[in-house]
């Protein structure tokens, strides 16, 4: 699995030095590449989470090996502290029943600027690596999918997938949560909000309550 990622990136190599080339005297930091630990790669039950982008991350532009190294150091947040991303994160293993730091996680933006959102001509430049992540999912073969990206990123994940339906769940509205559809995603695909969004808007148990119901166990 990490060697088949190690040639995605490789082969992507010049794309990610391009998209960096074009802001030299901005801070992107990235690309965030995944390279998932022994607990993902050997679990039945495999999650992946989406985000938004990192919140500052090492730039080893030139060496994918390198920055790689960054994702497995970094290892899940697993030192990180207790940001409600990495807090919910973990519940959600807990109610899926799987084990802490089994998830595998990666980003709609691969890059950062300054460790912030990027946006106008950042965005629409690292918009250009979007369909990257067709590939990584097809490498990783999740189980379940989870968008933590907010209906602010609907668009982009239309233009990633063709055709992406936001199908109704019940008891939730679809600008938080939502199953999605599309012949390129598991079945169990949804996007939701920010993590931390659902913490202030009240929704966190409800969303955790749902996650308990799709537990599996082969």
């Amino acid at each position: 699995m990490k060697q088949e990622l190690f040639k995605l990136y490789q082969n992507h190599r010049s794309n990610f030095k391009n998209v960096k080339d074009l802001f030299p005297a901005d801070d992107l930091r990235g690309p965030c590449l995944i390279s998932p630990n022994s607990k993902y790669a050997n679990h039945t039950n495999r999650l992946l989470i989406i985000g938004q982008e990192t919140k500052g991350w090492e730039c080893e532009i030139d060496d994918v090996e390198k920055q790689m190294k960054v994702y497995e150091d970094f290892n899940l947040g697993e030192k990180y502290y207790s940001s409600p991303y990495y807090n919910v994160t973990r519940k959600v293993e807990d109610k899926l029943g799987n084990e802490r730091y089994s998830n595998a996680q990666t980003n709609i933006n691969k890059f950062d600027v300054g460790g912030k959102h990027p946006n106008g001509k950042h965005e629409i430049a690292i918009a250009t690596l979007d369909k990257i992540l067709i590939d990584e999912i097809e490498i990783l073969k999740p189980k379940i999918c989870i968008f933590f990206t907010g209906h602010a990123f609907d668009n982009r994940l239309k233009n990633i997938f063709p055709g992406l339906d936001f199908n109704e769940v019940p008891e939730f509205n679809k600008m938080e949560f939502c199953q999605l559809k599309h012949e390129l995603l598991p079945e169990l695909s949804f996007r939701a909000y920010h993590p931390g969004y659902l913490r202030r808007r009240g929704k966190e148990k409800k969303f955790l309550d749902f996650m308990s119901t799709l537990m599996i166990t082969n």
